[in-house]
């Protein structure tokens, strides 16, 4: 008898031996328990176990109880390779499970301890502990290892000796490639993550100061911060440029502003907006009379918070406006907790009165900004407040 011969009858025998013998591995035994044989099923077992098993003849309706070791030791006996059944009734390769749950477990160990005996990893133990963590909970696994060392490398290389550029500081680590540490990567996601555990940073500190603190410069230009009339101090190349404009909006880039050369003038009010229309109105209309005005452009962007914490450091007050919608709620709340900002035309007051101005549904009955904003029937924006905001903003 060949495999090809088999009756189509075994296969459902067939597929629950392969389902044990699977799960035992290839030198285990199991039983095999089928219910409810039909009559075709009951005599093709009967003539396939009456070549090897000495047995009573297998009924209709029965339920057969057999080892998985008589059964493979049957379909030898009829010249048939239990694993090609097992392959042909599944429909794919036959699985070993204890020997690949072994073989992974090999693979863990192994990993786990190359890592944690690596020279960087046994010296530093911030960085130690962070990764032990994240194979214990699989975050990392030795799948990762190809990702994992490009990643040390660079750690490794870690404070730069003198400032660099990290498309520059890829290139020169990564097989030549600038782009290999671009936000948004597997690498650079880890690379960051394990800065800030060698570190210790602030787990929340955002990748461009995780960077920044290891004398790396990420993607300088690509941050920036739109400004106004802003009374910087110093020969910075920021300082110089604002100077230079005289009424006119400047974009600082976060490369310009790390530079460093400006400070801010001491106890020196801030207004900041969320919306750069706010800015360019002021800047039509008001020009060099213009108080100090900084854009966030909806979350403040790297850049805007360095001019930010420049401000708060100096004892200058920050008043800020935006949309009366949850984002802008939410950026006057981190503003708020990160600086010290003061509201400018952003509390309940100043929006019933704008509600009021623009013909909008009344909300009197509620108590708070959060409540009255959160049953608008659309955002409240800035641009439909620019006459009193300019009015604010003029000196």
């Amino acid at each position: 008898m060949s495999g090809a011969l088999l009756d189509p009858a075994l296969d459902r025998i067939l597929l629950a031996a392969r389902d044990k013998r699977e799960r035992r591995g290839g030198a285990g035994d199991s039983s095999i328990v089928l219910r409810d044989l039909d009559p075709h099923e009951a005599l093709a077992l009967d003539a396939l176990l009456a070549v090897s098993v000495r047995r009573r003849p297998v009924l209709p309706g029965q339920t057969l109880r057999l080892k998985l070791s008589e059964l493979e030791a049957a379909l030898r006996a009829c010249s048939v390779d239990p694993r090609l059944e097992y392959e042909r009734v599944g429909g794919r390769p036959l699985r070993d499970l204890p020997a690949e749950r072994a073989a992974a477990r090999h693979r863990r160990e192994s990993f786990s301890e190359w890592l944690l005996s690596h020279e960087l990893v046994s010296t530093r133990p911030g960085l130690a502990d962070s990764l032990e963590r994240a194979v214990v909970q699989g975050r990392i696994h030795s799948n990762m290892r190809p990702l994992v060392e490009a990643a040390l490398r660079v750690v490794a290389a870690l404070p730069a000796t003198k400032r660099v550029q990290r498309s520059v500081l890829a290139a020169q680590l990564l097989d030549g490639d600038p782009h290999a540490l671009d936000v948004g990567t597997p690498l650079h996601n880890l690379v960051v993550s394990l800065l800030i555990a060698d570190a210790n940073l602030d787990p929340d500190t955002s990748p461009r100061n995780v960077w920044a603190h290891f004398n790396v410069l990420a993607d300088p230009v690509a941050s920036n911060a739109v400004t106004l009339g802003l009374p910087l101090l110093g020969d910075g190349v920021a300082a110089r440029l604002v100077r230079a404009a005289a009424g006119g909006h400047v974009v600082l880039t976060y490369g310009q502003l790390t530079m460093g050369g400006f400070a801010w003038p001491p106890g020196t009010p801030c207004f900041t907006c969320e919306n750069p229309s706010v800015l360019i109105a002021a800047e039509q209309e008001l020009g060099t009379r213009c108080r100090p005005l900084i854009c966030t452009g909806g979350h403040p962007s790297d850049a805007v918070r360095l001019l930010l914490t420049a401000v708060a450091n100096a004892g200058g007050t920050i008043r800020h406006h935006g949309d009366f919608d949850e984002a802008g709620l939410l950026i006057m709340r981190d503003l708020r907790e990160r600086y010290g900002a003061a509201s400018w035309r952003f509390d309940l007051a100043s929006l019933n009165a704008a509600l009021d101005a623009n013909r909008c549904a009344g909300t009197s009955s509620v108590s708070s900004l959060e409540e009255v904003v959160g049953k608008l029937v659309r955002p409240l924006p800035e641009e439909l407040e620019l006459d009193i905001l300019l009015s604010d903003l003029s000196t």
